[in-house]
């Protein structure tokens, strides 16, 4: 690893003092917690990164050892190998005919040997080798899968992710005015048949969309809703609430956690007014929302074999139309999702753009001088 810069001089302690014992008896790992960010920048061996759309279409391999990145203007994927820091491949790809990806942005799944999953919102899915050749249409409409009591028009697109076997696909309910409650759509991708299965507890995320029409044009305030695979399971959860689903795609069962957080609140509160046609009254119905904590999804570090994960709350600018800078929290879980401690962290402003654990230490995107670069961040608790 090439050390560029030291973002902060000296490790970043954030506690009041107290000793391991005093620590072990709150009951929270995470309140000595201290640590240290270095930067990397990767090789692009006189190549270009286009980071003007930021990383947003990217994957990591299961491995950690590969990370792609989608260039959606010029429709290729980059290949960084992690480890040695430096591209080791371009692979273009096409929007049309029989190998095409689609006009939108493709969501990104590594798959090993060489292979991804791609879904283009809207369009369609399949499994693409990474010189571009689809291998298999995972192209579904909903009312041509058996089993399915639930339906929304189009294709099944949203948040959709293949299992390890490659044999089932999830996706979840989209931000729609129509749609009132969440549902996880599991498809049996050889026997063209499913089940949807109901998430009340996310509901909140579609009951907190906000949606501005003025004439043709719109402007829309929605949570997210993050569908994940980590080691093999099923994990779904919200920027609208610290609740998070577990579903055993292999046994069809499903586990709700909840969390008693001290820091901050478990869930977003207030019903807003989801339709607008003036802006002032919309701002001020999106900001009853945007400035409480917003959950971010799970991040699985198998070194400690455990989650962690953040969560930010915006701070206004005057006009209280967005925000600069935000307090950010950090939460630990164990395997089984039992809550190990919390923190404020008072020298972030912001939560770590594309984060990952590798090696036991965060690594999330920054921007160095328009090249490709990463925070590492060690963690000590």
């Amino acid at each position: 690893m090439r050390k560029l810069a030291v973002l902060f001089l000296l490790p970043l302690i954030f506690s009041c003092g107290g000793s391991s014992s005093e620590k072990a008896e709150s009951g929270n790992i995470l309140e000595n917690l201290t640590y240290t960010v270095d930067t990397v920048v990767v090789n692009a061996k006189g190549r270009i990164f286009d980071l003007s759309m930021g990383i947003h279409n990217s994957s990591i391999s299961s491995d950690l050892s590969t990370f792609y990145h989608f260039d959606i203007k010029k429709f290729f994927m980059n290949e960084v190998n992690l480890n040695r820091l430096e591209l080791t491949g371009i692979h273009p790809f096409t929007t049309e005919g029989p190998d095409g990806v689609g006009f939108n942005p493709p969501r990104i799944q590594s798959l090993g040997n060489d292979r991804v999953f791609m879904a283009s919102t809207g369009i369609g899915a399949g499994i693409f080798s990474k010189s571009g050749k689809k291998e298999k249409s995972l192209k579904f409409n909903f009312r041509e899968i058996d089993g399915l009591t639930q339906f929304e028009e189009g294709l099944i697109t949203n948040q959709v992710i293949l299992s390890d076997d490659e044999k089932y696909m999830f996706s979840t309910t989209r931000n729609l005015p129509s749609n009132e409650e969440v549902f996880l759509y599991v498809i049996d991708t050889e026997n063209k048949s499913g089940k949807n299965i109901a998430l009340p507890a996310l509901n909140l995320a579609l009951e907190s969309t906000i949606w501005l029409v003025s004439g043709n044009s719109g402007t829309v305030h929605q949570e997210a809703i993050f569908t994940q695979l980590v080691d093999g399971k099923i994990y779904i959860s919200s920027t609208v609430t610290s609740d998070v689903y577990y579903y055993n795609y292999l046994q069809d069962s499903l586990q709700l956690f909840e969390f008693p957080h001290q820091l901050v609140n478990p869930k977003k509160t207030g019903s807003v007014q989801r339709q607008y046609s003036d802006e002032k009254p919309f701002d001020l119905e999106r900001a009853k929302l945007l400035y409480q904590t917003g959950f971010e999804k799970l991040l699985w570090d198998d070194e400690r074999n455990q989650f962690f994960r953040f969560a930010r709350k915006p701070i206004p600018d005057e006009e209280r139309k967005w925000y600069e800078r935000a307090d950010i929290y950090l939460f630990a879980y164990d395997k089984d999702l039992n809550l190990l401690g919390e923190k404020y962290l008072p020298e972030l402003n912001e939560v770590p753009e594309f984060p990952f654990f590798k090696d036991g230490k965060l690594w999330s995107y920054v921007n160095v001088e328009d090249e490709l670069g990463f925070a590492v961040i060690d963690f000590k608790f």
